[in-house]
C-alpha cells in the first residue's frame, strides 16, 4: 500500500500559504499529501484549539494509510496536549508513521521513542517552501523520505573531543526535553529504557533565543538527572540567537565541554542542525555512528522506514 505524508499542527499556528507551497513542492516529488482539517487554522498562538490539535495528531499517528507526519511548525502548544496524543494514539494503535520536524516538536519525538519508533528531526513547511530547489537540504530530505541512509561528514573543530561511538540517537531541543523532566515524557527515563533494550544513546542538543545563564541552569538540569553519565555520545547542534555572555567567564561551548570533561565518549561540536535555514536532518531512534578523529567528525544514520513509494512526477 503506498502511504501519504499527512502535514498537521500541534503547535504553533504557520501562515496557510507556506503549508500550501510546502505540500505542492512534495506533490511535485510525486508524494501523496494530504493536509490535517485543522492544520490551517489559528486559534491565538495555536493552530487549533487543544481538542483541535489533538484530533489532528491522533488521526496522523493512527491512520494505516498515512506513512509519514510532517510538522508545520514548532513554536509552543504540545505540553498542552502530548499527554492526550499519547492515549488517544495507545487507544486507536499507533500506526508505525514517523514523525518529521523540530523545536516544540521535540515533544514527539520522544513519544515515538517510548513506542520504539524512529522519527525525523528535520526541516518544516516553510524552509520546504522557500528553499532553492538545488538547496542541500531539500536534496538530504528527498533521500531520507526515500529510505536511503544519511551521512556527514564535517571539518576540523578543536572543540571536538576525538572518539567513536555507536547507539539510538535521541534529543532535539534542550529547553522542551528540560521542560518534560518528571513527566512520563523525561528523556533520562526514555534514555535508560532504550539503552537497556538496544545499547547506549547518542544525545543531540540544540537552542534558540536564550540567554547563556539559562541554557547553563538547563545543561546543569540534565547533568544532575544524569542524562551525561548514560550517554556514549553527544552531537552539539546550533544555538541560534543564543550570545555568548562574558559575564559567565566562558563560552556556551566551553560549558558544555566543562560539563562532561569527565567523559570517555566523543564530542561533536557545531552540527548544522537546529533553528537554522540549512537544518541538516537527523534521525531519531535509529543505529547512529558518531566517529571523531583529529577534532574532525563524521556522523552516520541509519535509514529511515517508510512506507512513502513517490510516483514519476
Amino acid at each position: 500500500m503506498n502511504k501519504s505524508i499527512r502535514i498537521i499542527s500541534p503547535a504553533g499556528a504557520l501562515d496557510a500559504q507556506f503549508t500550501l507551497a510546502a505540500a505542492e513542492r512534495l506533490r511535485a516529488y510525486g508524494y501523496a499529501v494530504e493536509i490535517a482539517p485543522h492544520a490551517l487554522g489559528k486559534w491565538g498562538r495555536f493552530a487549533g484549539t487543544p481538542d483541535e490539535r489533538t484530533a489532528d495528531a491522533v488521526d496522523a499517528l493512527t491512520d494505516p494509510h498515512v506513512g509519514l507526519v510532517l510538522c508545520t511548525r514548532g513554536g509552543y502548544g504540545l505540553q498542552q496536549i502530548i499527554d492526550r496524543i499519547d492515549q488517544g494514539v495507545r487507544a486507536k494503535g499507533y500506526n508505525g508513521a514517523p514523525v518529521w520536524g523540530f523545536s516544540d516538536i521535540t515533544e514527539l519525538h520522544l513519544l515515538l521513542a517510548m513506542y520504539g519508533a524512529p522519527s525525523v528531526h528535520g526541516i518544516m513547511c516553510k524552509p520546504i517552501a522557500r528553499l532553492d530547489e538545488d538547496s542541500a537540504i531539500l536534496e538530504i530530505m528527498r533521500s531520507a523520505m526515500e529510505g536511503k541512509r544519511l551521512s556527514y561528514t564535517l571539518g576540523v573543530d578543536q572543540m571536538n573531543r576525538d572518539g567513536e561511538a555507536e547507539g539510538l540517537l535521541l534529543g532535539g531541543n534542550m529547553a522542551v526535553l528540560c521542560g518534560l523532566i518528571g513527566t512520563p515524557y523525561d528523556l533520562c527515563r526514555t534514555i535508560a529504557q532504550r539503552s537497556r533494550r538496544r545499547g547506549r544513546t547518542i544525545l543531540f542538543l540544540e537552542d534558540v533565543g536564550e540567554p547563556q545563564y539559562k541554557l547553563d541552569r538547563m545543561l546543569h538540569q540534565l547533568r544532575l538527572c544524569g542524562v551525561f553519565d548514560n550517554i556514549n555520545g553527544l552531537i552539539v547542534g546550533r544555538f541560534a540567537d543564543c550570545e555568548d555572555d562574558v559575564e559567565m567567564g566562558q563560552t556556551l561551548y566551553e560549558s558544555i565541554a566543562r560539563i562532561v570533561e569527565d567523559k570517555e565518549y566523543p564530542v561533536l561540536f557545531d552540527f548544522p542542525a537546529g533553528h537554522i535555514d540549512e537544518n541538516a536532518p537527523l534521525i531519531f531512534g535509529t543505529r547512529t555512528r558518531l566517529t571523531i578523529k583529529q577534532k574532525a567528525g563524521h556522523v552516520t544514520c541509519s535509514a529511515l522506514p517508510l512506507g512513502l513509494e513517490p510516483r514519476t512526477p
